[in-house]
């Protein structure tokens, strides 16, 4: 072959393979120019989630503005507000925290900049509490997912309580906090009441007619009936005012366990899980140790509805929230220390075993 020929075949090999390296870094190209990946659409309950958090930052926020106010540094309203700011970050936490897809660098969100928190007041804040309570013990009633229901119900829980100790401390009557509106109708628990309340025969036995199974109803039946024989005693070992609410309590967690007993369809049967008699710790001559029990009854009262409000089904667990919402209540009047998350027990607090007394059933 001639040189020319030659020649004229290497400049067309050399073209050739300029024109594949084109095309190989044209494509290089395109692929880095692909769109980034967008963010996922977020369900529903992700989006509900979402807006408790929200719904807690707001409020930890507005707390801590007014702290900083010459009204939050009152000394009967600070610690409250402190202990908004503080209840507020765990319900944040416990929620699940600020919502985040894995798409931004390390270390952001996708939630929206927190701005400074506008300037507030000690009365903003509980007006923020009474709405963000009612919200979450509606939400509670109805959200699809038990455990969220659960949570949700015991932070609507703390907020009421907190919304009552802020009114207290600046002189004002306790707000009502009545769940959302839109919520079902609380017909899904006989309700705890002072009045004694005649159950109804006709709220028989199948998991219909309350949204909870036999193993459920008895366990209720079982934690009121025994708060119910605790107070008894807790009340003749007090006086005056203490001997009265013990009383009072009695006779409502008496007539609860007997609702729960008549709606199970076991009230007056061989399978009536309600005892005699219960044991009870000794040392109930000492009035801080008679009041430390009845403290203790209502916290498994508080404790069992807690778990009752996650097994019920949405649209009937109102009643339930309702009698968490007075065991809760009960244990603050017993000299409990307010809680962030009454009737819940997580795995961030101790694991350690109570000295507290407690009531055990004996047959």
């Amino acid at each position: 072959m001639s040189a020319p020929v030659l020649r004229r075949s290497h400049a067309a090999v050399a073209l050739a393979l300029s024109v594949a390296l084109g095309l190989a870094l044209s494509g290089c190209e395109l692929r880095l120019a692909t769109p980034a990946a967008t963010e996922p659409t977020r369900s529903a309950a992700e989006l509900l989630r979402s807006r408790a958090v929200d719904d807690a930052r707001t409020l930890e926020q507005t707390a801590h503005a007014a702290r900083g106010t010459a009204a939050g540094t009152a000394a009967a309203v600070a610690p409250v507000l402190d202990d908004v700011v503080a209840f507020s970050t765990r319900h944040a936490a416990e929620l699940g925290g600020v919502y985040s897809s894995g798409l931004h660098p390390s270390g952001s969100t996708t939630a929206t900049p927190t701005a400074t928190a506008p300037p507030s007041t000690p009365a903003d804040v509980l007006a923020v509490l009474v709405s963000s309570a009612a919200d979450a013990l509606g939400t509670a009633e109805s959200v699809p997912d038990g455990g969220m229901a659960r949570l949700l119900a015991a932070i609507g829980t703390s907020r009421a309580q907190l919304a009552s100790r802020l009114a207290t401390a600046l002189g004002l009557p306790a707000p009502a906090v009545t769940p959302k509106a839109g919520a079902a109708a609380p017909t899904a628990a006989p309700t705890q009441s002072t009045s004694s309340p005649t159950p109804s025969p006709s709220a028989a036995t199948s998991r219909s007619a309350s949204g909870l199974g036999p193993a459920d109803l008895d366990a209720l039946t079982v934690v009121h009936d025994q708060a119910g024989y605790g107070l008894e005693v807790v009340a003749a070992k007090l006086e005056g005012a203490a001997r009265a609410r013990a009383l009072a309590a009695a006779r409502a967690h008496r007539a609860a366990a007997e609702a729960w007993a008549v709606r199970a369809g076991t009230a007056a049967t061989a399978r009536d899980p309600r005892r005699a008699a219960y044991t009870l710790p000794t040392g109930l001559r000492d009035a801080a140790t008679a009041t430390t029990l009845a403290r203790t009854l209502e916290e498994a009262v508080a404790r069992a509805d807690a778990a009752m409000v996650a097994a019920a089904p949405a649209g009937q667990r109102a009643g339930l929230i309702g009698d968490l919402r007075t065991a809760a209540d009960a244990v603050v009047a017993w000299g409990g220390a307010p809680d962030p998350l009454p009737g819940l027990v997580l795995p961030t607090t101790s694991a350690a075993p109570s000295a507290a007394p407690s009531a055990t059933p004996t047959r």
